[in-house]
């Protein structure tokens, strides 16, 4: 059916070509197109309407065509699809139109097509025609932009892999114009650190806990909204374990708490060991575990329950272990003098631990800088060539002789307590002191090292501190005098300095003073 009709079409678009060749061309020049071909880019959904205007078109008749299929033929709609309209254009020579019941003018000045609710087979050609001896066209190309989207995806839901294994996630899309293909993590940013990695593919090479996540697969291409699709990944591998503090410092008669941070997939079993031996659940020791962190409490601690400790952590895959120290020990002193001393030959060091129980005694140990070291690091840790001595001042190395002093400690410093409190102490108590060194050498940097010993005994040795001794005052300072002095070894008699000016003033303060006495007497 749809064929007659177009059959019924040319017949009479020939019809019109004849009518007008017999009556239009003796009175003038044919119409001509004002309307231009045109590109049109239209989201999917959306309408639009294609221009054919022409000058004054008087017998001929315009067509709408397709490829080979005739759409419209002047005002009547050929194509039986119903998205298709045709609408009239006023003539470029009389623009004015005229209603009648609401419709515009069908004669003449062109005719517009619209095609509404646009699909992505609409994309291709449209060609306005007009019918003349040789017939005349514009073509108007439609482009139909389509939202992008994601049409495959290789894993859905949860993906899980073990650690060491290589992953690899593939994401394709497809719309108009071509969609880009962006990789997120969701509240996380991607294992090499990146925000987003573009590509079709995602590859990580080594899996580990940290490639754990919910990763975002997503296809944008500026048209509408972007379309997501969701992979999660969860690594197994065996614990992990890191200690909140490989030291912890407590004292008699206190509450102490060890803390390990356990990573693992599935989840670890934690037990605890002091030594080799394994603790269980009693009146005095209690475990909690709240997420990744597993914490064992001593209540009332005794001398008995300082030691070495251990968290250990299994799963299918493997195990992991944790060590810790409990001690009454003080903690590693920090210093709190200035860099830069204030004399030349002398330097106040001071300095604080924090202990549980009064420090008993200090021993101090200094040097001058070696010469490799740099004097702007105030602070450092190099105890590569650093020995406690067992007895003596002196400790002999390969550097510099360390010089050992030894001092008694003033007992608990605290504001809240008094002195006379005995222990235990309710919380760490802050133990401050110094000690004047004497018989330094002027503008000399040092190397310093504390050790601080209360009733559990002596404690991990300070890393090294350095200060410097202020230089000799400044010699030869310029005198002031009422002549100009030529300073340098390029004087050569030319002026006098400050030196040489010295014997005149005292030389006129002299004959002042004797010749005022001189005119008293008289």
């Amino acid at each position: 059916m749809e064929s007659r009709l177009q059959w019924i079409v040319v017949a009479f678009l020939l019809f019109q070509d004849t009518h007008a060749n017999e009556y239009e061309f003796p009175q003038g020049k044919p119409p001509a197109f004002v309307t231009p071909g045109q590109h049109y880019r239209i989201p999917a959904g959306a309408s639009v309407i294609l221009p054919c205007r022409i000058t004054q078109p008087g017998s001929y008749v315009l067509a709408w065509k397709r490829n080979i299929a005739v759409l419209t033929a002047g005002p009547i709609k050929v194509s039986p699809d119903p998205r298709i309209r045709v609408l009239p254009s006023p003539t470029i020579e009389s623009p004015s139109t005229s209603n009648i019941g609401g419709v515009p003018e069908l004669s003449g000045g062109g005719y517009s097509l619209e095609l509404r609710d646009v699909r992505p087979q609409d994309a291709g050609d449209y060609i306005c025609q007009l019918g003349t001896i040789e017939p005349k066209e514009i073509v108007h190309t439609l482009e139909v932009l389509v939202p992008a989207r994601i049409h495959f995806v290789s894993h859905t839901g949860i993906l899980e892999v073990t650690q060491g294994q290589m992953i690899k996630l593939e994401c394709r899309a497809s719309g108009n114009p071509v969609p880009s293909v962006a990789w997120t993590r969701k509240n996380n940013v991607m294992p090499s650190g990146e925000r987003s990695v573009q590509g079709l593919s995602l590859v990580i090479q080594h899996a580990d806990r940290h490639s754990a996540g919910q990763y975002q697969c997503s296809a944008d291409n500026g048209v509408g909204e972007p379309d997501t699709k969701h992979i999660t990944i969860n690594v197994l591998y065996p614990p992990e374990v890191e200690v909140e503090g490989a030291t912890v410092h407590t004292g008699i008669g206190l509450e102490a708490q060890l803390v390990c941070i356990v990573y693992s997939e599935p989840a670890a079993q934690v037990l605890w060991f002091k030594d080799s031996t394994q603790l269980g659940i009693t009146e005095q020791h209690a475990t909690r575990a709240k997420g990744n962190r597993y914490t064992l409490t001593i209540r009332n601690v005794s001398q008995a329950d300082m030691g070495n400790y251990s968290c250990v952590a299994s799963n299918q895959h493997g195990k992991s272990r944790g060590k810790m120290v409990l001690t009454g020990t003080a903690t590693t002193p920090v210093f709190t003098s200035p860099v830069l001393g204030s004399e030349r030959d002398k330097y106040n060091l001071t300095w604080s631990v924090n202990s549980h129980s009064s420090i008993v005694e200090y021993r101090i140990y200094y040097r001058q800088q070696p010469r490799h070291h740099s004097s702007h690091h105030h602070h450092s840790d190099d105890s590569g060539d650093f020995r406690v001595p067992k007895n003596g001042t002196r400790t002999a190395n390969m550097k510099l002789e360390w010089v050992s002093l030894n001092i008694m400690g003033p007992g608990v410093v605290n504001s809240i307590y008094p002195h006379s409190m005995p222990p235990p102490y309710p919380g760490v108590t802050k133990q401050e002191m110094s000690q004047t060194l004497f018989n330094l050498i002027p503008a000399t940097t040092y190397e310093v090292r504390v050790q601080a010993k209360n009733d559990q005994g002596w404690n991990k040795a300070s890393p090294i501190f350095r200060f410097t001794t202020r230089a000799n005052d400044m010699e030869n300072l310029i005198e002031p005098s009422a002549q100009p002095a030529v300073y340098g070894s390029t004087n050569h008699g030319h002026g006098l300095s400050s030196h040489q000016n010295r014997p005149l003033i005292a030389y006129g303060l002299y004959y002042f003073i004797c010749n005022s006495i001189f005119l008293f007497v008289q």
